[in-house]
Order: C-alpha cells, then structure tokens, then sequence
C-alpha cells in the first residue's frame, strides 16, 4: 500500500449539508468518470455508465459547460508540489512580460499554442505575454479526452479572444496524437510547427518558475537539469526518462544520462517491470560482478524466485531471452522510473502494473516504512563514458545498483532497508552526473523536473548532494513537476525560437 492519502476538505455548503445530514465521518469522493477518460457531464451519461462503480451520486439540473477537475497537490520535505494543477487556479495566465525579449525582441507579440505531450496532458495559449494553462485534460490516446481536448482549446481561444496563432507546439514524438493534432492546426492557421524534446520542455517550466530570480547567473538563462521520469521522446528517438540536460532555454544538450538499458517488449515492461529487472539484469555493458550475473545466472534467479511475476512463467523468461538475443522488438530507454520499477518488483513488493506509477509509488511507501539509522551506504555509484552514434557522454550504471539490491535480498537483508538504499542509489548517481556537468560548464544552478521529484526520499538525496557540492537547487513553484507542465515549457521555447 501506500504510505500518505489524498484529502479534500468540505470547502462548499453542500459538503457541509452531506455531512450534517448523515453519520458518516468520511466520504470516498470523485469525479465522474471511468479512469482514462474526462468527466461526463449530464445526468442520464453518468446514471447510465457509473452505476457498478458508485453508491451515490451527487447530481444537479445545473448544465456544465466546461469540464474541470479538483486540483492535486502533496507536500514533499514542507514544500509544496501540485500534482493536478487545475480548477482554482487555471485559467489564471502566467505573467511573462518582459521575461524572454531579450531572447527574442517579438516574444511578448506573439500567439502559440502548444499542446503538451500524451499523458497528463495540459495545453498552453500564450497571448499578449500571458500564458494560460488549460485544466487537467487527462490521456489523450483515448478518443474521448482527446475530443475534450479540442473543445477545451475552442473554449480557451473564445475567452482570451484569440482567433489566429503565430506557431503551433507539441511534442517531439511523431506518434503522439496531440503532435497530430498539432499538424491540422499548423495547417489550418497557416503557421510553423515547433516541436520541443519533451524534458527539455519540462526544464523549462521549472526554469520559468525562477526565472530572474537566480542571482548565480548574469542573465539567467542557463541550467543544469536533472529530468526523472517515466518516459519522453528523446532526441535520439530513444525512450528518455534519467537525463541530465544543459539548457539556455531556446536549446538543450544532453551531457549525461542514465545508462541505455533493453526494453524486451515495449510497454509490456511498463506493466511487468520484471521484464525490465530482468533486460537491466542481463547487460552486458556492465562491469559489476559481471562474472557473476551470466545469462545462465539470471535465468535461474528469474525461474526461482520471480517466475510467479512473469504472465506465463517460465515460458515467457525462455522468449523474453530470445527476445533479447535477437533484438526482436527491443526498445532502448534511460528512465528513472523503469528503474524503480526494477528495485520494486525485486522486493516483490509490485508484479503487475495496475495504475500509473504502481511500482514507483509503492517502493516509496516501503522504504518509508524503514525507521532505523542504520541505512544501508556501500551501493555502488559507478559514472563511465558511454558512446554511440549521437556523441559522448557521462552514464550512470543502473545495471550495478539492480544486481547490488538482488545481492542484497539473496544475504536476507531487510527488505525495507533495501528500499531504501535503491532509491538512494539512482538519487546520488542522478545528482553526481549533475554536479559533474554543472562544474563543466560552470553553471552554479540544478534544477529538477519530472514526476521521479514528487518522490519525497529521491528529492531529499538529491537536494542534500547537489547544495553540499555548493551548487543551488531549483524545484518547481506554481508549475507542475510531472507532465501537466510541459505544455508551458513548449509554449515558451517555441516563443523563443520564431524569429
């Protein structure tokens, strides 16, 4: 389970009313609709689909006409960090005046949209230097929330009274269904097409939070960004997700990263992260006890102590090593949450993805649960050089921090005080690849972005790292960490970049 809930005050009479008129202490309230898809907005959708998931319904003859979820924040370390940021504080703009003329002359003139990426989506109108962050719009790869997500615009364009655009923003990947839909509006309003690498987008609605704040920086204009999530669209076309990013905000480099791992099977990694313990397990790029871990070895771990968390058992470990062996349908990818996903499955602690973050969140609540001082310190932290077909550059080896927290379970080690330690591994790695990129450039400032950073452990390792080395450490403010954000970042560096 889970170590914290999420509460919502009765903040309107009608809450006050529920509860005056009953006994119960407590209601389980929600928005309504099925997961994956917007709130449906007249009676006769929500009697006809909800009645096998609610026991009440709380209904009015009152037309909606604009859809809008409750907002979702959590405290992290006394610090506040939205997670939905939505009804009570959209469509409130962003006051941009005067922060990236001097980047581009024409920025605080401009119309963009930018549509955000795929999950969580959000879409931004900047206008007249004002950026307007849509509600929560939700996963547009259902047909439903991305049909809300059109009608949302048309909205937001009738109320800021724009009726023509500049650019277009979306995503770097070609298969999302917003850069597709990005596509039809460059077309129909006759303007260019920017796409924005996805963490690059997110650095910068972080830096947007700060920026002209910093007083390291003369202009301002520089970071170093540590990126941790799920999964975004590299410039490589590879799945990133454990970037350490150098940004002037018009642009970004990648200077360091996790290192590449196999992804046997795609998204079905996601769902069975013992899929992807099992590809970080197995490579051969990496030194640690490679004498060890043999293909032989893994399998006979896999058949012992985590066939049951396979779908088909011992058949699906033969394939998948095939898989392997042939490169048949194997994605390559540097994400942060794929590894925790790994540390998670390996402490049984969460076979099969049910929801977004499953693994992730879990392994959070379990290393919680550990109370002791004496944590676990000797994980290896092991930065090689890594090359490939797009350059250099630094990579942290999350092959070794796998196969130290297997280690660990077979000597019988607590498993909560191995929760812990894994966390802390891939939080140290993450800010050591930062700090070294930081002093090469010479920039005195990181920032972290991405859904990795609602993690109140992960954030805390990295925070206390990076500002002993003496550097500064940035989080988000009034923008979302996760991808609800990046659709701001999309809107400002596509500003940025039309000249």
């Amino acid at each position: 389970g889970l170590h914290n809930i999420g509460v919502m005050l009765p903040y309107a009479p009608l809450h006050h009313l529920l509860f005056n008129h009953t006994e119960t202490p407590a209601y389980i309230m929600t928005s309504a609709n099925v997961p994956g898809e917007p709130m449906m907005i007249t009676n006769e959708e929500i009697l006809k689909n909800l009645d096998t998931i609610a026991d009440y319904y709380l209904i009015h003859n009152r037309r909606i006409l604009n859809r809008c979820d409750d907002s979702v924040a959590r405290f992290r370390n006394n610090e506040l960090a939205f997670i939905r940021r939505s009804r009570g504080y959209t469509p409130e703009p962003y006051d941009l005046k005067g922060k990236y003329t001097n980047l581009n002359p024409e920025f605080d003139n401009l119309n963009i949209l930018a549509l955000g990426p795929e999950l969580d989506v959000t879409f931004t109108i900047l206008k007249n230097s004002k950026a307007y962050v849509s509600q929560h719009i939700g996963n547009t790869n259902k047909y439903r929330t991305y049909e809300f997500l059109q009608e949302a615009i048309k909205h937001m364009m009738r109320i800021t009274k724009t009726d023509s655009f500049d650019a277009i923003a979306c995503d770097l990947h070609p298969q999302f269904f917003t850069t597709k839909l990005a596509k039809e509006y460059a077309e129909e309003y006759d303007c260019p097409l920017i796409p924005v690498q996805h963490h690059h987008a997110h650095g910068i609605s972080l830096l947007n939070d700060h920026y002209k704040e910093n007083e390291n920086n003369e202009d301002n204009n520089e970071m170093i960004i540590i990126a941790a999530d799920g999964v975004g669209y590299g410039g490589d076309g590879n799945s990133w997700g454990g970037e350490i990013l150098y940004t002037n905000i018009g642009d970004y480099e990648r200077t360091a990263s996790l290192m590449p791992q196999n992804m046997p099977g795609g998204d079905l990694c996601t769902k069975y992260p013992v899929r992807m313990m099992a590809a970080i397990l197995s490579n051969p790029n990496s030194d640690y006890e490679s004498e060890k871990y043999t293909e032989d070895y893994v399998k006979e771990l896999l058949n012992n102590d985590y066939v049951d968390s396979f779908q088909h058992g011992s058949i699906e470990i033969k394939s998948l090593f095939r898989q392997l062996e042939t490169n048949l349908n194997v994605g390559i990818n540097t994400s942060t949450g794929r590894v925790l996903d790994s540390v998670s499955t390996a402490l049984h602690i969460c076979d099969k993805r049910s929801y977004e973050g499953e693994a992730s969140m879990k392994l959070e609540s379990y290393a919680y649960d550990y109370k002791e001082d004496d944590t676990l310190e000797d994980f290896p932290i092991i930065i090689k050089e890594y090359e490939d077909e797009n350059g250099k550059r630094k990579v942290l080896d999350t092959t070794a921090i796998m196969r130290y927290v297997v280690d660990k379970i077979e000597d019988g080690e607590n498993p909560n005080k191995i929760a812990v330690a894994g966390q802390k591994a891939v939080s140290i790695g993450l800010a050591k690849l930062a700090v070294e990129s930081a002093k090469e450039k010479g920039i005195k400032t990181i920032g972290a972005t991405g859904g990795v950073f609602y993690n109140e452990a992960i954030t805390a390792h990295i925070k206390e790292y990076v500002e002993n080395e003496g550097f500064e450490f940035i989080q988000h403010i009034n923008s979302c960490p996760g991808d609800g954000s990046v659709s701001l970042g999309q809107a400002i560096v596509a500003g940025i970049n039309l000249k």
